[in-house]
């Protein structure tokens, strides 16, 4: 007979409390749980549940695992530190051959390369190889395939699962993904701060709360497959002949001989990680001058005077990959008065038309979950009134909810704003009503 695996983690009538601008705020609240060793738990919730803030309590100081313990965020720049990907890998091990885990991680021909230089995807793999090479025997993994290609995301549940396979480790991820919550041994599920689901999988996964965070596993069909971006059209408001971006990554860049998007126009722009998704969005947003080729905007040609950036013209807004990097004031009130084109909202109003709770008006905004981060940067966006709207990967580590919510505010654009959403999300590119680009048949090398 197996003997009972030892009991890794119990929480009894647990709260988590943090301070935030002067205020205590109840992050997780009366939260009983136990788990044994050798499992993989699954931490389901709308955005803003308290997912991250569990994860983050248990890799801290106070946290109760006495076992060893690795982290990895959900934003992968939040814990990358060094000036080189090789010296990312050694860190603190300094005998550690990095060469292995670079080809292991698909990471080969980059180690000396600065790490904030790679694609986000590129980054979330550097930040699994780093934690899994410290051999911890609990591993933390905030959405972990969130920022991954399809295929990538699969390798990475792979590694989970043969890193799992090994006597005695631990998995605690949280996700929106039900691919990756259907391999968990457990789920939790989180609502406000409180658990109000535990159990087997098996047993759970068709019940009705979990099923309106994951979805029942059925998929649109309709997606579409490619774009003729070459035609010609008359009098377009986006134009780029001959664009050419290099770089250091898969493919060595992308070529794209012609694009042409009138008032209204939608492009999904899709393809492996480090294919160039984000570098061609911020090409056209004016925050990166392309190697060659040209891109005009209602009139105005970026980079016209050889300056690397092109800010001023005022007719292009980007919401990042990662949504903090736009926020520039303390209080979400304040991030929402900055762009004059919000002021004839109220800020809690503006936040009640983005799905988000009036009561996060004077929190700071890097003080929110990720999936509220994403939001408020979609709708600081989306309601600037610029002629071109850009978006990299929108639904990232979104929760159903915010996902359609997305749909619903994009479905209300004016009628003349032109769209560019970049993601590995085929299914929401398709119900955004967006024609695909795939970067990958376009790369250098090809």
């Amino acid at each position: 007979m197996a003997p009972e695996p030892a009991t890794l983690l119990e929480l009894k009538n647990w709260s988590l409390v943090r301070c935030h601008g002067g205020q205590e705020i109840t992050l997780l609240d009366n939260i009983n749980l136990r788990l044994n060793a050798g499992r993989w738990l699954a931490v389901l919730g709308a955005n803003g549940s308290g997912k991250s803030s569990l994860l983050k309590y248990l890799a801290s100081e106070e946290s109760p695992l006495v076992e060893e313990t690795a982290i990895m965020f959900q934003d992968p720049d939040d814990q990358i530190i060094a000036s080189t990907v090789n010296r990312e890998l050694t860190l603190g091990r300094e005998n550690l051959q990095p060469g292995p885990l670079l080809a292991e991680f698909s990471l080969q021909g980059l180690g000396e390369l600065d790490p904030r230089l790679l694609s986000a995807g590129q980054k979330q793999r550097l930040v699994m190889a780093v934690a899994l090479a410290g051999k911890p025997q609990v591993l933390l993994a905030d959405e972990p395939t969130a920022l991954q290609d399809r295929h990538q995301a699969a390798w990475i549940l792979q590694q989970l699962g043969q890193w799992l396979d090994h006597s005695g480790r631990t998995l605690i991820t949280a996700t929106c993904d039900r691919r990756e919550a259907i391999l968990a041994h457990e789920i939790l599920v989180l609502d406000q701060g409180h658990v109000v689901l535990h159990g087997p999988t098996r047993e759970l996964l068709d019940d009705p709360r979990v099923v309106a965070l994951l979805g029942d596993g059925k998929q649109d069909p309709s997606v579409p497959l490619h774009w003729d971006f070459s035609a010609d059209a008359p009098d377009p408001v986006l134009n780029i002949k001959q664009l050419t971006c290099s770089f250091v990554g898969p493919g060595g860049g992308f070529h794209i001989p012609q694009i042409n998007l009138q008032p209204g126009g939608r492009l999904g722009i899709t393809g492996s990680n480090g294919c160039g998704k984000s570098t061609l969005l911020a090409a056209c947003a004016g925050v990166r001058k392309p190697n060659s080729g040209k891109i005009t905007l209602a009139g105005h040609q970026l980079y016209s005077q050889q300056k690397n950036l092109d800010l001023d013209h005022g007719l292009a807004m980007l919401a990042p990959q990662f949504p903090e990097y736009l926020f520039t004031r303390e209080t979400v009130a304040k991030e929402i008065a900055v762009d004059p084109a919000l002021k004839t909202y109220s800020a809690t109003d503006f936040l009640e038309k983005v799905g988000l709770d009036p009561a996060l008006v004077d929190r700071n905004p890097h003080s929110l979950s990720s999936g509220q981060r994403r939001r408020l940067a979609l709708g600081m966006v989306l309601f600037s009134g610029r002629p071109l709207l850009l978006l990299d990967e929108p639904t990232a580590a979104l929760d159903r909810q915010g996902r359609q919510r997305v749909l619903e505010l994009l479905a209300d654009l004016p009628a003349e704003a032109i769209l560019i959403v970049a993601s590995h999300d085929r299914e929401f590119l398709s119900a955004a009503g967006c024609p695909i680009l795939n970067l990958d048949d376009h790369s250098l090398d090809s």
